[in-house]
């Protein structure tokens, strides 16, 4: 099971509040034999209401990147189709579903390489 630091979470919650009303991505770093998320791991993106991308080109070749992490503003933290496809390159993907009325609400789910969710452990 992977195990995440929960300050990390703590951290790309408040990054994706800040990138509202648009969608936030980052990578996540960490170790695949220890299956631990250690870090959030910056790129350019390219950010909209409706989807966040990065130029894999820019990305460092690092074996330390084994997973990624996305807001939705729309609340839901659901895979789509694209989610899923963009999965299959890391071991654990996280969604997190983020609006804004009077205050921030935010759930996550969690993902593995194939798209399906999975459960991990905080630290």
């Amino acid at each position: 099971m992977w195990k995440v630091k929960k300050s990390l979470l703590e951290d790309a919650l408040q990054a994706s509040e800040n990138y509202l009303p648009d969608e936030f991505m980052c990578f996540l770093g960490g170790d695949k034999k220890k299956q631990e998320i250690t870090e959030i791991v910056l790129l350019p993106t390219y950010n909209s209401k409706n989807s966040a991308s990065v130029n894999l080109m820019n990305a460092p070749i690092d074996d330390t990147i084994v997973g990624t992490l996305h807001s939705h503003p729309n609340g839901y933290s659901n895979s789509s189709t694209a989610d899923k496809k963009f999965f299959e390159n890391y071991e654990l993907n996280i969604i997190i579903g983020l609006t804004k009325k009077d205050d921030f609400n935010a759930n996550f789910s969690f993902y593995d390489n194939k798209g399906n969710k999975t459960t991990i452990e905080l630290l």
